[in-house]
């Protein structure tokens, strides 16, 4: 048990004795056990000389209360001691709490036999025993049932209703001058501890303790993963607490010289168990580090809050503290090679040193492929760049030769009219001329149009169309002639029937654009499609480009009827 200062957080290096030299060299394993055996006997020497100096008759009240403070003072000082070494939060804990518990045990006991002047005082005192005597069995489950857990990790209520009964035996205890079912005392004579029987409703508190007792070691030797030899003290230690118990209660002869102090004896088994329980490895703690840092290969150091060495193994660089103040907002390079990363821990920082030769050559290899793979990258972006340009090139040629195709006729007559246009010198015809090229160039711009539209998507709305026809009727009244058209909105039409109801809007146009007086377009929906009646009334006759519509006809003299169908594509979303 270390009698070591409370901590002020949760780690074991807080306020930890510096154990090491300047090289990080721990204290060999036989002089810090005898070390932690001495600071232990010493006080249990002291208390064991004082006790049998009472039973001498030699300053029996002196003697009895400086036993009592040296045995609170080492339940107390271990417990403080489990504060620092134990991981899990629940078992650190539970153990404290037991100490707490043993330290209230003496302190009842030093009270009543030091301090008190009233039996019914003493009596309650004595009936108190049982507070330590009950919840400690309790505690031990609570802890081998948190063995092995997150320390997030909360007991399960089923677990946690054992408080239930072990509370109404207390209980029973307690309000034993009620019903004295726990203890009867001798008629005439003072109810105390000096003489009294067992009653039936002893034997269900001491059972209790027994299961309880046997439950919790039972649990953590079947969670624990330690060598089956390993486990055999704690059980050593358990079983002398029950059979003094046992021998106690049949008031063995001899034992009362020996070890008469029941308070004292049971406390001291208690945390013998419990700390051997520690040392075998059925209660985690996070013990043991001079030997670790003693046999660890890697260079490694644990410093307190203010970049003092506590531990360090021998391998830890002698580190100055600017570098290791440096290494806590980010890794430092002592020299090119090595690299020292620090990491914040509950009362200190953890400092460790990485060999980087082989990542430096990485590094290196890698920055001259980083350069080869940038020049190569820059090159290939080029190439990219160049085929880039050259595709949009062809595509640009591919459409043009498109559109040229599908305008050459337009193209040529816009040259004649253009021809005729420098020959003419009527003025009034050079005007209608002129209107005629506008027609002819609407045409080639607006099918160039519907071309480009085409290839991106083959299905668009019909307003592009619309806007077609709108221009072509505009220059059309510069002809004099009269337009009109109605055609739906909203829905989609495939792109190839759009071209080609374009083409034959021209087709028409083109053919009567000499004696032509009106025309009209006029357009309804169908389930799948959209008909367009294109009526047409000119001098000219128009009965050669019956076969270029999907319909045609003729309603009166002059007057020119061509039925178009545009396939659907989809409604308007």
């Amino acid at each position: 048990m270390e009698n070591a200062p409370e901590p002020t957080d949760r780690s074991c290096f807080a306020d930890a004795p510096l154990t090491t030299n300047q090289r990080g060299k721990s204290m060999t394993n036989p002089k810090k056990k005898s070390y932690y055996i001495l600071r232990i006997a010493l006080p249990v020497a002291a208390a064991v000389v004082a006790r049998y100096l009472g039973l001498l008759g030699i300053a029996p009240s002196f003697c009895g209360l400086i036993r009592s403070i040296i045995y609170m003072d080492l339940m107390l000082a271990w417990g403080f001691s489990v504060r620092s070494r134990v991981i899990q939060t629940p078992v650190r804990k539970y153990l404290t709490a037991v100490s707490v518990l043993e330290a209230l045990w003496l302190l009842f006991r030093t009270v009543k036999y030091y301090f008190n002047t009233s039996v019914f005082l003493g009596r309650m005192l004595w009936y108190l025993y049982y507070l330590p005597m009950l919840f400690i069995p309790l505690l031990a489950v609570l802890i081998a049932m948190s063995l092995g857990r997150s320390e997030n990790y909360r007991l399960p209520r089923r677990v946690l209703a054992l408080i239930i009964p072990t509370a109404l035996l207390l209980l029973l205890v307690l309000t034993n001058d009620c019903h004295h079912l726990v203890f009867t005392f001798s008629p005439g004579q003072p109810p105390t501890d000096a003489g009294y029987d067992y009653a039936p409703g002893f034997y269900p508190v001491i059972g209790w303790e027994c299961v309880l007792s046997l439950a919790a070691f039972i649990i953590m030797v079947k969670h624990c993963r330690t060598p089956a030899q390993r486990k055999i003290t704690p059980l050593i230690f358990m079983g002398v607490a029950l059979c003094y118990s046992v021998l106690y209660s049949l008031d063995f002869p001899g034992l009362n010289f020996l070890a008469g102090d029941l308070t004292v004896v049971q406390c001291c088994l208690f945390t013998l168990t419990f700390e051997s329980c520690i040392g075998s490895g059925l209660i985690q703690a996070n013990t043991g580090y001079d030997d670790l840092f003693e046999a660890c290969s890697l260079g490694v150091q644990i410093t307190d809050s203010d970049y003092r060495t506590r531990y360090a193994s021998r391998l830890a660089p002698k580190l100055p503290e600017e570098m290791m103040r440096q290494a806590r907002s980010s890794p430092v390079k002592p020299d090119p090679n090595t690299l020292v990363k620090s990491s914040p821990i509950p009362g200190g920082y953890v400092l460790w040193k990485e060999d980087i030769t082989e990542l430096t050559a990485i590094i290196e290899e890698l920055e001259e492929t980083i350069g080869e793979l940038s020049q190569r990258n820059f090159l290939e972006q080029e190439n990219y760049k160049t085929r880039q340009r050259i595709e949009a090139l062809r595509e640009k040629n591919r459409l043009l030769d498109l559109l040229q195709q599908q305008t050459t006729g337009q193209i040529d007559l816009l040259n004649r009219i253009l021809e005729e246009y420098e020959n003419e010198t009527d003025d009034a015809v050079r005007r209608r001329l002129l209107a005629m090229t506008a027609v002819v160039g609407t045409y080639i711009k607006r099918c160039g149009n519907l071309l480009f539209i085409h290839e991106s998507t083959p299905v668009f709305d019909i307003a592009e169309f619309t806007r077609c026809v709108e221009e072509t009727f505009y220059n059309l009244e510069l002809l004099e002639a009269s337009c009109g058209y109605d055609i739906p909105e909203g829905a989609r039409i495939e792109g190839a029937d759009a071209i080609r109801a374009y083409g034959i809007l021209e087709r028409v146009t083109e053919a009567s654009m000499e004696s032509l007086n009106s025309v009209w377009i006029k357009g309804r929906h169908g389930e799948k499609d959209i008909r367009l009646r294109l009526e047409v009334c000119c001098q000219a006759d128009l009965t050669d480009l019956s076969d270029i519509a999907d319909g045609f006809s003729v309603q009166e003299e002059h007057i020119y009827c061509f039925i178009i169908i545009l396939q659907k594509g989809g409604e308007r979303p």
